[in-house]
């Protein structure tokens, strides 16, 4: 694992990245990665949030989600970002398949670079560190940290303590949808705010998958070095 860091002036600074998502699952995930690589995380789920956090706390990098509740959107973020800073690099996470004439207005904007969900974290750290080290020449440091070893019972209850905690927030969330279904309280929501619902039941039950994957990776690392 690599830690962070950046030189401004003659003081060593923990990176400071603030990520724009109401998607709480991803931005969690994303948060959690980057706070292991010593970054100092701040996150917004709307744009009007986005737009004070950046005002408060001058992050050196952004990763903004266009789609965003209310009337803020992030392209609404960017262009208030860009009136008064022309420098900080946005990298743009989107679901979509964006039309041409749109990412023409995004690069005119100053985008960094084009995200698509759902977002892998391995590609990140490398756009992450690409844009920081663009931003800083030679001021940017990714330091070395050798991890301490964990007793094979500690890091086996650790990852049966995520697996249980996986497999109750899908099961959770899944159980609460069909009781409401069953029991009627959806039936006064419209069949947009119902599909709606639904697609972000889905897109949190695809993250908390992803992570089951790194974690079957994990137990397959794990047997290897018990065989």
């Amino acid at each position: 694992m690599e830690k962070c860091s950046i030189i401004k002036g003659t003081m060593k600074e923990k990176p400071r990245l603030l990520i724009v998502d109401d998607e709480l699952d991803q931005s969690k995930l994303i948060q959690n990665c980057f706070l292991r690589k010593d970054f100092q995380v701040f996150t917004a789920e709307t744009g009007e949030l986005a737009v004070a956090s950046i005002k408060k706390h001058k992050p050196d990098l952004i990763l903004l989600d266009l789609k965003l509740p209310g009337s803020v959107k992030g392209k609404d973020v960017l262009r208030s970002l860009r009136e008064y800073d022309k420098k900080t690099k946005v990298i743009i996470i989107t679901g979509d398949l964006l039309p041409p004439a749109e990412v023409k207005e995004l690069t005119e904007l100053g985008l960094a670079e084009l995200v698509s969900k759902p977002v892998d974290l391995e590609d990140l750290e490398k756009i992450v560190r690409r844009a920081l080290e663009e931003s800083y020449p030679n001021a940017v440091r990714f330091e070395k940290v050798v991890p301490k070893k964990e007793a094979p019972v500690a890091s086996l209850r650790r990852i049966v303590h995520d697996l249980a905690n996986i497999a109750s927030d899908i099961s959770s969330k899944c159980e609460l949808y069909i009781l409401n279904e069953e029991e009627g309280l959806n039936k006064n929501r419209s069949e947009r705010e119902r599909l709606d619902e639904t697609v972000n039941i889905l897109k949190s039950v695809l993250n908390q998958s992803e992570r089951l994957t790194d974690i079957v990776k994990k137990l397959s690392s794990f047997a290897k070095k018990e065989i």
